[in-house]
């Protein structure tokens, strides 16, 4: 049994980096490849914004730990841990076999069935979705710690209380129907030693998500947009570039999954804690909302006649410019055309029309940024622009 008392850093960070040292629990690589990475780390933000709106004070996502990903209570301190298996499905619904590596009960009211009914088989349960999940709820004893499955997709199964859990997520796996719950029950008894616990089915948990996995940006803009409405409406407009930003930051963590010798060293390869979250989100304060001064400059050039698709490819080169801003991610090559424009900037004054203005700076960076487009140019030279209009200093 788990003890549920608070647990020094020594005993949860070090139970915790035990069992993400164990092998065989984390899958690596998979079948659903680079997009349900992709599905996966578009998640991780929306779980981000969502323990932010809670209020949480501190936590820690770990990445191809123990499970897909780890949810950690304190980077410092954990006292509780929370395992996800984050799945996209891109058509249908999960089926019983393919979450528990069992088949389907026979119905009990079917005489035909029951007099056919052989001894399950529980050989696939390992390998299975539920399996891999209460393999890692055994593996700890200190941390109480639960599991959770999440898709984009419902899951096929019957719920005690009537109805299907495919319409009926969040749930456990104690809301199941008694026949489904008690073979289910069997099965994951049968990947522990005689004589272990009986598996705990409330600490296992279906829940579904509004990730599209072709458009996982869409539900988790719209989420961030709420946050930043409440806690910095000035910034709303950048919540696209925001979440971008952080899809970015956690990308690379989880890509190597060696031993790790200490719980530092775990987090510094494959952690994200709230700090980090914070300052992301303090990097977005320090950045005016360049996009309502853009929009109005580039509504003067395209009046001034400069090219609509010229225009349109400025627009979103300037948004990638904000996102690598955000996310620190701006390369030596481009951070040599800010400082140019800078410059250039510096000894010349814009006259009564953008156009001149524009097109006198991005010949002189055609001399010597030869490698850049002259929409990603402009670009970096309309938000450097902007940022001396807007900050002098």
């Amino acid at each position: 049994m788990h003890r549920e008392h608070a647990l020094t850093i020594s005993a949860g960070a070090a139970e915790l980096l035990l069992v993400a040292n164990k092998p065989g629990l984390t899958e690596t690589g998979g079948g659903h490849g680079a997009k349900g990475v992709d599905f996966q780390r578009w998640w991780a933000v929306l779980r981000m914004v969502e323990l932010e709106q809670a209020g949480e004070i501190d936590f820690l996502l770990l990445f191809e730990t123990v499970q897909d990903v780890t949810e950690l209570d304190s980077s410092y301190t954990p006292s509780r841990a929370r395992v996800y298996q984050v799945k996209k499905k891109d058509r249908g619904e999960w089926s019983w076999s393919v979450l528990t590596g069992t088949a389907v009960p026979p119905k009990k009211k079917d005489p035909a069935a029951s007099a056919k009914a052989v001894i399950p088989k529980f050989e696939k349960v390992g390998d299975s979705v539920l399996g891999k999940l209460q393999l890692s709820l055994a593996a700890f004893d200190k941390l109480p710690v639960q599991a959770f499955f999440i898709s984009n997709a419902g899951c096929d199964i019957p719920l005690a209380a009537g109805g299907n859990a495919a319409t009926s997520m969040p749930c456990s796996l104690a809301d199941f129907s008694p026949d489904h719950a008690d073979l289910l029950s069997q099965a994951l008894s049968s990947l522990g030693a005689s004589g272990s616990p009986a598996p705990d089915l409330t600490k296992l948990t279906l829940k579904r998500v509004a990730i599209h996995p072709d458009e996982p940006s869409s539900y988790v803009i719209k989420v961030a947009l709420e946050l930043l409405m409440h806690r910095s409406p000035a910034h709303a407009g950048q919540a696209a570039s925001f979440v971008e930003s952080l899809v970015t930051k956690i990308s690379p963590l989880g890509r190597h999954t060696d031993t790790c010798s200490s719980f530092g060293e775990l987090i510094k390869q494959r952690g994200f804690a709230r700090h980090e979250f914070v300052a992301a989100m303090g990097a977005l304060e320090a950045i005016p909302d360049y996009s309502a001064y853009l929009g109005v400059w580039l509504t003067q050039l395209q009046t001034e006649g400069m090219d609509f698709m010229l225009v349109t490819a400025v627009r979103a080169e300037a948004a990638r410019v904000v996102r690598e801003q955000l996310a620190g991610t701006t390369l030596p090559d481009a951070r040599s055309v800010h400082n140019f424009c800078d410059s250039w900037i510096e000894l010349n004054v814009a006259g009564p029309q953008l156009r001149p203005y524009f097109e006198a700076c991005l010949a002189e960076l055609k001399k010597n940024f030869t490698s850049f487009r002259d929409a990603e140019l402009l670009a970096r030279f309309a938000m450097r622009a902007i940022k001396k209009c807007v900050d002098p200093n």
